[in-house]
């Protein structure tokens, strides 16, 4: 499975990891479990580096709108990008399509860094 993910209530922390192509399905059932976990104000860390954006744009604006209608009440917490030395242009245009307006979002090169800056970003507000 190319996206797997820890959710870790206690420290109101998402970690995510996307190796190789995601499918919409994938993405859809990794929504389905924050929501479920009551983790949407949760901080995130997404580890895209060996992530591949393999979904149309089509796909995309579905699971932007699906994402922006979940019935997610508060804030939604930070989230850090960790991308590698190559940027992952691509797979990185993919997920801000799909986050609200106004997501705290930042992207790093190194893990140490979207990990230092999630220890220090306060989470969203849950309601």
């Amino acid at each position: 499975m190319p996206l797997r993910w820890k959710i870790a209530p206690l420290e109101q922390m998402v970690v995510c990891v996307s190796e190789g192509a995601v499918t919409k399905d994938e993405l859809m059932a990794y929504f389905k479990a924050l929501e479920e976990a009551g983790a949407a104000h949760y901080r995130k860390l997404l580890d895209a580096s060996r992530a591949e954006c393999g979904l149309s744009a089509e796909e995309i604006a579905e699971l932007g709108a699906c994402a922006k209608s979940l019935k997610w009440s508060g804030t939604p917490g930070p989230m850090a990008i960790f991308t590698g030395s190559t940027g992952n242009d691509a797979f990185l245009r993919s997920v801000s399509g799909m986050l609200r307006p106004g997501r705290r979002l930042r992207t790093f090169t190194t893990i140490h860094q979207a990990r230092r800056w999630l220890e220090r970003a306060p989470p969203g507000r849950a309601s």
